[in-house]
């Protein structure tokens, strides 16, 4: 077996820290790069992890501790990421328990563990900060599995946003806006059901909270499978600012 590594790296990305009594500023980032690799094994199992998150470095302790956390929630799909958060030292625990399970179980040279998780640039303004993570894994089979995983932060309080919250006064309005568009850009007609091609519950469609705000707008992920078969691939509802205007709750 080849030697194992790990490599870290930071990357800052500048801005600067309000003075104000209310936090508001935009805030520094480091970019934080985790990779494993077990080389090539012939014919044996194979083991690649390469991860990338955004670490908060002069924001309140509170918004600190929120994005960590939510960043934490993603990768616990996979790592033990529970107490202080070390992900070097999350990701050697899980190599080297997924070679204890190879060798103990024997399975077949076919079996690998690939995982790939990216963050897109981080879109904030003086209300919320927005992350979008692409993550890819492959576990053998037929094909890998992809996705997006988003949250939103609000800066004053470090809660999770929902957009529900973002529009309580407005959803019932909202949702036939984000219908239509849906279906506009989905290329449906206007006075076809998407149920018979979308598998919203209930018959009923439905924005997710896998959202996240972005230059264009909100932008809504549907993962694979959640919504549609695997062949239909990501599925992404734009919401442009100018068509759900005045409907967004400012603070």
């Amino acid at each position: 077996m080849r030697k194992v590594f790990i490599l870290l790296s930071i990357v800052v990305v500048s801005s600067c820290f309000s003075k104000t009594g209310t936090f508001d500023a935009v805030v520094n980032f480091e970019k934080v790069k985790v990779e494993k690799k077990s080389g090539d094994l012939s014919a044996d199992s194979t083991y690649e992890v390469s991860v990338v998150y955004y670490n908060p470095v002069d924001a309140p302790e509170y918004l600190k501790d929120s994005i960590l956390k939510h960043t934490k929630l993603l990768l616990a799909s996979w790592f033990d990421v529970k107490g202080q958060f070390d992900l070097n030292t999350s990701v050697q625990k899980h190599f080297d328990e997924y070679f204890r399970q190879v060798e103990r179980n024997n399975l077949p040279s076919h079996t690998a563990f690939h995982l790939r998780i990216s963050p897109d640039d981080v879109y904030q303004n003086e209300h919320v900060i927005s992350f979008v993570f692409n993550w890819m894994i492959y576990e053998g089979g037929a094909h890998p599995n992809s996705g997006k995983f988003c949250f939103v932060i609000d800066k004053k309080s470090g809660s999770k946003v929902s957009y529900k919250s973002l529009t309580a006064e407005h959803e019932t309005e909202f949702l036939n806006i984000a219908e239509a568009e849906f279906k506009a850009q989905s290329g449906i007609k206007t006075d076809e059901k998407i149920y018979d091609l979308y598998w919203f519950k209930d018959g009923k469609f439905h924005l997710t909270d896998n959202f996240a705000f972005t230059p264009a707008g909100l932008v809504f992920t549907y993962n694979p499978y959640e919504i549609a078969p695997y062949s239909f691939g990501l599925i992404e509802l734009t919401l442009p600012y100018e068509k759900i205007a005045g409907m967004i709750k400012k603070d």
